[in-house]
């Protein structure tokens, strides 16, 4: 399988990935973790077209192969950033998706996370692209956008406003042993 994790920074996403990671390794299944970021330098978007659809070509490889992979951000930053930072549509991620096929598609769980704008303020270490609330919201609401538009089959939304890290992961193996969709 391949688990994707997407969402706003200071979101929790790296400590749902480590407790992924743990919870696949205690059934016995080893999973690799692999971090995407942004591309920078010229040709941005032509470039970063490329690497998602290599990323895809990873995926594949590895489906066909029964390997796991866990993607610390992926190929949803493009849908997010690219309209509000970077001057461009990201919406060609949704046709890299598309090309690949439901075969390919159905082997993905996306998880994506939100939290209020801020919460997210609050938590900034200076990393982030924005601590300006509107483009917070603004970002939000793109990951919502970017969840509800993927093509991918397997997904779940978590606002984890209300949660504690463990609630979160409790809500995520909950989604992946089918205990609800």
């Amino acid at each position: 399988m391949v688990y994707m994790f997407s969402g706003p920074d200071r979101t929790g996403k790296t400590t749902q990935i480590k407790n992924l990671k743990k919870y696949l390794e205690e059934k016995g299944e080893l999973a690799h973790v692999l971090h995407y970021s942004n591309i920078k330098g010229n040709n941005i978007r032509e470039r970063s077209e490329e690497y998602y659809k290599q990323m895809f070509k990873l995926i594949k490889c590895a489906t066909n192969n029964q390997i796991n992979l866990i993607f610390d951000r992926c190929h949803d930053g493009e849908a997010v950033y690219g309209p509000i930072y970077r001057d461009y549509s990201g919406d060609f991620v949704y046709e890299i998706e598309s090309a690949f096929g439901n075969k390919i598609l159905q082997n993905i769980i996306l998880f994506v996370f939100i939290d209020n704008p801020e919460r997210l303020i609050g938590r900034e270490d200076g990393e982030s692209f924005t601590v300006e609330l509107e483009k917070k919201k603004n970002e939000i609401n793109k990951f919502i956008e970017f969840h509800d538009q993927s093509k991918i089959k397997n997904k779940k939304l978590i606002n984890i406003v209300e949660y504690s890290p463990e609630q979160v992961f409790e809500e995520m193996k909950n989604y992946l042993e089918g205990k609800y969709v």
